[in-house]
Formats: C-alpha cells, sequence, structure tokens
C-alpha cells in the first residue's frame, strides 16, 4: 500500500510540470491569435470628443458682442469663476442684457473655433433661467456657405444643461480633393430674447460652458496611382 503510495506522489511530480507547460503554450497560442485578428474584428474607438472653447484661457470682453442700441437696452460680457458647468471647469462665459424682449444679441468668438475634421455633433453647455430666449449659432462649412443652427428654440430650463446638435447632410463637410483639407469653424452665437412689451426694460442672464465637438478623421484615399 506505501509502495502505491509512492508511485502516485513520483507520478504526479512529473506529470505537474508537463501540466503547466502546456498550459503556458496554450496561453501564448491564444495571444498569437488573438494579435493575427483582421482590425475589423478588434473593438476600435472612432469618435471622439474635441474642445473648440473652454474659456479658460481666451479673454472675452465687451467687445466681443453686438446689438441694436436703443435707449435703454445695454448688455456686458465677462468670463465668470463661480458655479462653473462640470467639476473640471474653473470659467465660463457670462452675457448680462439688459431687454424689453426681441433684442438679438450677437457674440463674437475671441478666438477662431476651428473644426479640421469629420464632425458629427457640436455641444454646448447652457446655463438657462427660464428666459424663454431662442439660442443659436452660425456655422461656416468647407464651402464657405453659413448655416445658423438652433440650439434651444427656448431656453425654459433652469441651470446647467448640456445642448448636444448633429449637423445635417447639408452642411458640406466634404474636401474639394481628396487629401486637401478644409475648415469649419463657428462664425458667432446668437441670443434672441423673448418677445414681450416689457416696460421699463429688464435685465436678463445667460451662461455659457464648454463648446466641444465629436469628430473623427476623414477618410484617404491610399491608393497609388502610380502603375
Amino acid at each position: 500500500m506505501f509502495k502505491k503510495f509512492i508511485l502516485a506522489i513520483m507520478a504526479l511530480a512529473f506529470i505537474a510540470p508537463l501540466y503547466a507547460q502546456e498550459k503556458k503554450e496554450k496561453g501564448k497560442d491564444e495571444k498569437a491569435a488573438e494579435a493575427k485578428k483582421p482590425a475589423a474584428d478588434k473593438k476600435v474607438t472612432v469618435w471622439q470628443e474635441i474642445v473648440l472653447e473652454d474659456f479658460e484661457t481666451t479673454p472675452y470682453s465687451n467687445k466681443n458682442i453686438t446689438y441694436n442700441v436703443t435707449s435703454d437696452q445695454e448688455a456686458k460680457l465677462t468670463v465668470r469663476d463661480q458655479l462653473p458647468a462640470t467639476a473640471n471647469s474653473k470659467k465660463y462665459l457670462g452675457l448680462k442684457f439688459k431687454t424689453k424682449g426681441g433684442d438679438i444679441f450677437v457674440i463674437k468668438p475671441a478666438k477662431e473655433l476651428i473644426i479640421d475634421k469629420y464632425c458629427k455633433s457640436i455641444s454646448f453647455w447652457v446655463y438657462g433661467r427660464k428666459t424663454n430666449g431662442e439660442l443659436t449659432f452660425m456655422l461656416q462649412d468647407t464651402k464657405k456657405d453659413n448655416h445658423v443652427i438652433m440650439l434651444a428654440q427656448t431656453i425654459n430650463f433652469s441651470g446647467w444643461k448640456q445642448i448636444t446638435v448633429p449637423l445635417r447632410n447639408n452642411i458640406a463637410q466634404d474636401d474639394d480633393f481628396l487629401n486637401q483639407r478644409k475648415t469649419m469653424k463657428i462664425i458667432n452665437i446668437q441670443y434672441k430674447s423673448a418677445t414681450s412689451r416689457r416696460k421699463p426694460s429688464q435685465w436678463e442672464y445667460l451662461y455659457l460652458d464648454d463648446i466641444t465637438a465629436t469628430v473623427r478623421e476623414r477618410y484617404d484615399d491610399k491608393q497609388s496611382d502610380e502603375w
């Protein structure tokens, strides 16, 4: 009985290294097979979010806002740092305006907001106070055509809210020729106060934070015509 037990121990000591080696080789084979899989089988992140304006370092002032001046209409533009939209944000843009209603205030970016990739959507963080105003922005496409894009037809919410708008197919994004890069850019941001007959004019407030775009690389033609 004792002899059988000794033989069993010896057999186990001989088999265990072989099993461990076989398992190790199997693991190597699985990794090699995974590496040889076609790119289509692997998970690839195509779309990415880029920041067009975060208001952290760009200086904004009253020079960046225009409007039709009336007898008692005023507007002020400044960068603020109290209670931004997200934990990663430190500064945001504040718009303060005096209006009876129906007035249009146009914000011109202090730097060019360029999009040099194919864009699926554009997002703004907006702080609303149920002013019921209309918020839009003007986008220039790759053919230099301008498009007014609606962000909020009526700001009927309170607090910070991220608004995302997809770009329609009528906005040209293709290059005229392959590998000849063209860009789009945001020309301005417009706020139209809700129509009313308020007398006298009243102060309203609007705040904007991170402007981002969801983009991917444009497809290149890698085919060579030298043959």
